[in-house]
């Protein structure tokens, strides 16, 4: 009997906390350049446009991924600085459930450094904005917000994390996602495309920048054991 009233009260609660999160984040703020060839103003806007403040005490809803570059760390962060960090979302081509990136347009700086902003847009046309908020050698973190599709809704903004921790002559990459829920359902709502659909792009993604880098680096270690 509980067992029945449970599945009864579970979709009519999941209804609810949908209803009262559609209503309450169409008063949040109008996106910019929002439109896969934004006009000249529009891009304007969109360079202009505020970033949402981070909360470090926030609750975010995270998930993180890692693989493993058999190079030394000092070897892969140059690669990355030189080239993986700029080539990026070249390497997040999506999957079934979430789109890939199919071009990146700068709106100020050249990715390489904090307050560097960028204009994302994917495969299903929808797009959003990036700012690079902390970057060292180790470290590359961006701020992702004015996110036009349905994830966009139920977020004010996310942070991506990249961290390179050497491991011998090996070096592990860490990538961790961390989306900011606008109100108290919206955790609840993401939860499972967060830590399902969204893992599987991060892993696909990041799978996709080793092979690269081990391309990359492959030549260089050849020449110095010859």
């Amino acid at each position: 009997m509980v067992k029945r009233l449970y599945a009864m009260v579970r979709p009519s609660a999941f209804l609810i906390c949908a209803v009262v999160s559609l209503v309450l984040s169409g008063c949040g703020t109008p996106l910019v350049g929002a439109d896969p060839v934004p006009s000249t103003s529009n891009l304007d806007h969109a360079r202009e446009a505020a970033r949402p403040e981070l909360e470090r005490s926030a609750d975010f809803e995270m998930i993180s991924v890692e693989t493993e570059i058999q190079a030394p760390l000092a070897s892969v962060t140059t690669w990355f600085a030189d080239r993986g960090a700029a080539a990026f979302g070249s390497f997040l081509t999506g999957t079934d459930s979430v789109p890939g990136v199919v071009s990146t347009e700068s709106l100020s700086g050249a990715w390489s450094k904090p307050g560097d902003r960028r204009r994302v847009v994917f495969s299903d046309n929808n797009t959003a904005l990036e700012e690079i908020t902390d970057r060292k050698p180790q470290l590359l973190q961006y701020q992702i917000w004015n996110l036009t599709n349905r994830t966009g809704r139920y977020i004010r903004y996310a942070v991506s994390e990249l961290e390179f921790i050497g491991n011998g002559q090996a070096t592990r990459v860490r990538w961790t996602y961390s989306f900011r829920p606008k109100i108290w359902p919206d955790g609840y709502l993401i939860r499972p495309y967060v830590q399902n659909d969204f893992r599987k792009f991060m892993e696909v993604g990041l799978q996709a920048m080793r092979d690269k880098a081990v391309t990359d680096l492959a030549p260089k270690r050849s020449a110095r054991s010859s």
